[in-house]
Parts: structure tokens; sequence; C-alpha cells
């Protein structure tokens, strides 16, 4: 029993030591990524809580939830991070380390530093920066280096057995001595044969009485090691994340936004521009048209000659009522929640269509024809590539994403009416290349300013996408000269923001204008030196937007 009770104790102790290594080791490294100085938009701080997630080898707190808990206790910027602070904050939030740091001014270094649960600067290192991002390579060699530094910081510290811990020793077996004999009492023994107390606090026995047999002293057996059952520690609210809470997440309540590894994707579409936006609304349009023979300015300059040099037909068309109809938009920029510019890469397409029953007359110079209404059709349409250089505006919790771009594509845009009449009438269809540029600066969530313009390169009438089948459009080039030369242009400016969700609004005014010089002899009367045709469209676009 006594060697059974010394073993029980010797494994009692090295259970309790197993248990609390076993526990520490289970329980994965907790680490919360601070604000890193110099980080524009909090860029790094959200490529580099991605990474360490991505390992599956810590718990990776969400990207604001420091800041948070600095902000409390009235503590920002470099304050957050101080010894004392992080002190004070790491018991609070349940974190073994903290990750924080700078990056230069150039956006060319990023100088890390990882310290411990009590303020400690256990690790730091210096990695290279592109654009002010970790490349490939870098982002490999730093995500290996602070998962080394907070597993060394986690090391657990073994601790001295307390004094109740040690197994009491055995005492040793006490030889007790014979018991002398009755007959021997007054017989005088020899003093060389008595044996010697073994105990000088016990007295020997008197001579002349026998002494009472010494009871054997057991020791106590030893006391059991009791080991308190370990209670689960509570579970913190930031580490009840879901099952992929180990991708790549750009945003959990404020990451300031930024781009994933490369070759990654973001999770969190709101930290990033859209990758698709469509509209669908109204269009109203009011369109104006003159023609003057004989002239290469303008319609003004014809008009200012005395009567007796106006000879010629000429054509007026103004939209005494709008031309109303729909309109639709879209744009794909599948490329861009990557880290390159490449991601600005995309594809704008437009098409509108409006109808109107409007009011004709023709003017010559022997009187003008009666005024007809006649029913009218409107159509504009095109495809462009595009390339946006997008930025954000906004705040770690509201990202405010604007951009400025360039285009180069087609378009198109043609008149045409449902009647025919004795005169001509100025139907006109073009089919151009054009380039231009956009823009777009957010203000807020609700209110983004919008503008774009565009430059068209030779929009000569009579041509159209569909082609000429009816031959019927040669005769707008035809009716006024042999050849004709035209440039045009286009500009808009409106306002756009979100309503709720992927849903938006978007209202703007676009103006086009054209001007067409015709040169030779018309089959129209009067121009015989070709002239002069101008052309103009005034719209308002309104509609709903959605992006995702």
């Amino acid at each position: 029993m006594m060697a059974s009770g010394r073993w029980l104790s010797r494994w009692g102790v090295v259970l309790a030591l197993a248990l609390m290594l076993t526990s520490q080791a289970a329980r994965a490294e907790r680490v919360a990524v601070s604000a890193l100085e110099g980080d524009k938009n909090n860029k790094l701080r959200a490529q580099v809580t991605g990474l360490l997630r991505k390992t599956r080898k810590v718990q990776v707190l969400p990207p604001a939830a420091w800041a948070m808990a600095a902000a409390k206790q009235k503590l920002r910027g470099p304050a957050s991070v101080e010894p004392r602070a992080v002190a004070r904050l790491a018991p609070k939030l349940k974190v073994d380390a903290v990750l924080t740091g700078s990056a230069g001014r150039t956006y060319s270094t990023f100088n890390a530093r990882l310290l411990d649960e009590t303020g400690r600067e256990v690790w730091s290192g210096e990695f290279v920066l592109q654009r002010g991002l970790l490349p490939k390579y870098e982002a490999q060699k730093f995500t290996r280096a602070v998962l080394e530094a907070v597993k060394a910081s986690n090391q657990p510290t073994p601790e001295p057995p307390t004094p109740t811990q040690v197994a009491p020793k055995t005492p040793e077996p006490v030889v007790e001595p014979p018991a002398p004999q009755p007959h021997a009492a007054n017989q005088g023994e020899p003093e060389a044969m008595k044996p010697a107390p073994l105990l000088e606090s016990a007295p020997p026995p008197a001579q002349g009485t026998a002494s009472a047999p010494r009871a054997e002293v057991t020791p106590p057996a030893p006391k059991p090691v009791l080991v308190p059952e370990s209670k689960p520690e509570p579970v913190p609210a930031w580490e009840e994340l879901d099952e992929e809470s180990h991708t790549y997440l750009t945003e959990l309540e404020g990451s300031g936004g930024g781009f994933p590894e490369e070759g990654g994707s973001a999770s969190a579409a709101g930290r990033m521009p859209p990758r698709v936006k469509v509209q669908l609304g109204a269009a109203v349009t009011w369109r104006r048209y003159c023609a003057r023979p004989g002239v290469m300015a303008s319609c003004s300059e014809y008009d200012a000659l005395p009567p007796e040099q106006q000879t010629g037909d000429i054509s007026d068309f103004t939209s005494n009522a709008p031309y109303v109809g729909l309109a639709a938009e879209a744009e794909v920029f599948p490329l861009a929640h990557w880290p390159t510019l490449v991601r600005g890469v995309g594809l704008t397409l437009g098409y509108q269509r409006s109808f109107a029953r409007t009011t004709v007359q023709v003017s010559t110079p022997v009187g003008e024809t009666p005024e007809r209404e006649v029913y009218a059709t409107d159509t504009a349409y095109g495809a462009m590539l595009a390339w946006r250089y997008f930025f954000d505006l906004g705040t770690q919790e509201t990202p405010l994403w604007g951009h400025a771009g360039v285009r180069l594509g087609a378009r198109g845009r043609e008149f045409d009416v449902g009647e025919r009449m004795e005169t001509p009438l100025p139907v006109v269809h073009r089919f151009y290349p054009a380039v231009g540029v956009d823009v777009s600066v957010p203000l807020m969530r609700a209110v983004r300013i919008e503008g774009a313009g565009q430059l068209f390169f030779q929009p000569t009438p009579g041509q159209s996408l569909w082609g000429d089948p009816e031959g019927s459009l040669v005769a707008e080039v035809r009716d006024y000269g042999e050849s004709v030369s035209s440039l045009g242009w286009a500009a808009e400016l409106g306002v756009a923001g979100d309503i709720w969700g992927p849903f938006g609004y978007s209202v703007r005014f676009r103006l086009e204008s054209y001007k067409d010089r015709f040169t030779g002899q018309g089959s129209r009367r009067g121009w015989t030196d070709g002239g002069v045709a101008e052309e103009s469209y005034s719209s308002i676009l309104a509609g709903i937007t959605a992006a995702w």
C-alpha cells in the first residue's frame, strides 16, 4: 500500500503537467494587427491580415478590432502600441501577440514589429514593398517569420513543482529491542550485553518490571494530488468566425480596404471597386438641325448674309417636344480586384432609343412647306474599351471609390422618321470611332460627381452599323455635296450615389454636337459649292444603378 501511494502521487504530478502543456499547445495563438504608420487607406494592414489568416495557424482579430479597443481607452496612433497600452489591451482582447510597424515614406519598405502580451518586442523585420504592398516573395517570407516569432513567444515556461507535489519519503523501519525476561531481573546482566536505546527521548523501562511491547509506527499515507478541472476559456466575440475565416477578408467592421495577395480575390466586395455596374432608366432628348449652302463656318454665318445672297434650299429642324425613351448602360471591369494596374481594364456599353411626334418644315427661297407632324426615332449606341485608375477617398468604415480613366471605341447616332415626304428630310445616320475621358469623384456615399468628355473622328452622315440595305443613306451626302468632312464631340455632367446595398441612382445631362462641311455639287437647289450642316442633341439621362 505504501508503494502504491507513492506511484499514484508521482503519476498525478506527471498527469497535471501533461494536461497543462497539452492545453497550452492545443490553443492556437491569437494575434492582433494594429494600424500601420504610413499605410495609406490601411491597404497593407488588410494584406498582412489576410496572409496570416490564410495560414490557419493563428487566429487573427478583425482588422479594426485593436483600433476600436484602443479608442475606448482614448489611445490613438503610436500610443495604442506602447508597452503599457499593449499590456492593458492584450488581456482584454485575449491576444498573445500584436503586430505593428510602419511603411516608408516612399512606400518601398515595411518595418514590422511583434510585441507579446506584456508589450515586450519579441521580433522585428524589414521587407520590400511594391506600390505599398508586399510582393509575393516578400509576403511568403514575412508570413513565415511572423509565425515562427509568434510560436516562439508563446512557448510555455515549465513551473517548478510546489511542496505539496513532492512525494513524502518513506520512513525507515524501526527495529525493536527484545523485551527483558522476568527471571533475569535480579541476576544482574553485564553492562555490555544491554542494548542501547534507539531514541534518546524514549526512557528505558524500569528495572524489575516487564516493559509493554511497543506498537509499530506506520507513516501516514501521502495525500493524493488533486488536479483541478480546467474550465474552457471564454471565446471572445472576434474569435467566433465562420469556417471561411481563414480566407482573405479586406473588411470586418472597417479594414480600410486594400488588395488581396497576387492571384487572390477579395471576399468583401464592398472594400473593392465593383466589377459590374448596370444602369436602367429614362432618356429625354431635344434635337436641333440646320443646313445652309455656300458657307463653311456655321449656319449663323449664312443667316447674317443680305437677303439677296441667301439663295438655295435650307433646312431647319427643331424639336417642339422632347423625345422620350429608354436608356441602358453597363460597365464591366472583371479585373477590378487585382493588385496591379491591369485591374483598370474594362468595357462600357450603352444603348438609348427615344420616340416622339415632331414637326418638320422645309424653307426655300420661294416659300416654306406646310408644317407636318411625323413620327421620329432617335437611337444612340456604343461599345468602348476603357481603362480606369481607381482611388478611395473614404474612411476605414466607409470606402468611397472614385476613378479617372480613358475610353476608346465606336459609337453610333441615328435619327430617322417613319413617313416619307416629297421634300427631303434632315435624316442622319452616323457610325464613327471615338475617344474620351471620364471621372467620378465621391463626396459622400450618397453623392458622387461624375463627368465625361468624348471626341468623335469623322462622324460623317450616311454611315450605319447595320449597313445600307436600301441604298438611301447615300442621299444624306449627295443632297448637299460630293464629299463631306465631319467633326463631333460630347460632354456630360451629373450626380450619382448609393441608396441601399448595391443599388443607387444616376442623373446626368449630356450635350452632343456635330458639324458637317460639304464640298462639291449637291443635288439640292443652290448647293453648287457645298455648305455646312449643324446637328446637336441635348439629353437628360436618369435611372437606377446596381453594382457588384
